[in-house]
């Protein structure tokens, strides 16, 4: 079976490495390269090495991981050697050769990571009339960069109702096509009110109607954008925030409050965050407009409806 693209391809060996069925798993993606169209595959051979080096961890195969390894950092792929999973490896004899190396390619891959962005335009667009915004946030870690958020927080349905679509990505890179918000804040900030700033120079926009959004690390700084007011924010969709928000204290949610912010905020059943409690309970304390959804059946993850969720979201947020 040949698969359109990889997210597709990923969607049908999900499961069985969810129930441990490892031989599967791994059976198809050795076959990968078959599978996929070519584009595909080159374009996300990393996401793939990591799938395959996880399932070599599972199974104690430190080996077959090592050789794996070796091959990303070849082709210039830094690794997330820091992640728990990979710590089978230490005591393998070519394990402080191979990380000494994967940390030079890493420290060079973070000195070139430059922030960037991607607009997508309603094709309604009229460079004469003000136009809405949505800006949708990646997340902080593995998958998270432009092309992950946009596919699985698609734009259609907001382009549709006229807004303009925009997928920052932070220059902030943890290895490999993957990037966050969430280790320097202030930069983050600062990336996205310099974004914000070009983009009114390049389209026509509603400065009264925009409104920001992300999942995970996204989402906290999402929230973190709104109380620091870094642009004009009417409101703030959040899938799944956590980290930092036990800072915010009740003086912070009074500011927003009082400048008649809304915020909508969505968690998985399987994987709830306390601190959104803590968010929660300040918003009740001060009156600002918030709704609160539980996704059903998934943790920290994006749920099925999420086009349904972000309408109602937005409609929320823009109603009287």
């Amino acid at each position: 079976m040949k698969y359109k693209n990889f997210h597709e391809f990923e969607e049908s060996y999900s499961r069985s490495f969810s129930e441990n069925k490892y031989d599967e798993v791994l059976n198809i993606l050795l076959h990968a390269e078959e599978l996929l169209p070519k584009d595909e595959y080159e374009e996300n051979l990393f996401e793939l090495m990591i799938d395959e080096s996880r399932i070599y961890t599972q199974t104690n195969n430190s080996e077959s991981c090592i050789k794996l390894i070796k091959r990303a950092v070849e082709k210039g792929y830094p690794f997330p050697l820091h992640w728990p999973i990979f710590d089978l490896l230490r005591n393998h004899p070519e394990y402080e050769f191979l990380h000494n190396l994967n940390s030079k390619l890493l420290q060079q891959a973070k000195e070139n990571s430059k922030f960037k962005y991607e607009v997508h335009l309603p094709k309604s667009y009229d460079p004469t009339k003000e136009h809405p915004v949505f800006f949708c946030l990646h997340g902080d870690g593995f998958h998270c960069n432009i092309k992950n958020i946009s596919w699985y927080w698609k734009p259609d349905a907001l382009l549709e109702k006229g807004y303009i679509v925009v997928y920052p990505q932070s220059s902030q890179m943890y290895f490999h096509n993957s990037f966050g918000w969430l280790r320097d804040p202030a930069l983050s900030r600062k990336e996205l009110k310099a974004c914000y700033e070009q983009l009114l120079l390049d389209y026509s926009i509603d400065e009264s109607s925009v409104i920001i959004g992300g999942f995970s690390g996204g989402a906290t700084t999402s929230i973190n954008i709104a109380f620091e007011n870094t642009i004009p924010t009417r409101g703030v969709i959040t899938l799944c925030p956590g980290d930092y928000l036990d800072s915010v204290g009740l003086e912070d949610a009074k500011k927003l409050a009082e400048r008649e912010m809304k915020i909508v905020i969505l968690e998985g059943e399987k994987d709830t965050d306390p601190v959104v409690q803590h968010i929660l309970k300040l918003f009740k304390e001060v009156g600002l407009a918030h709704e609160y959804h539980i996704n059903k059946g998934i943790g920290h993850w994006y749920p099925e409806d999420l086009t349904e969720k972000t309408l109602k979201s937005v409609e929320f947020i823009v109603g009287n």
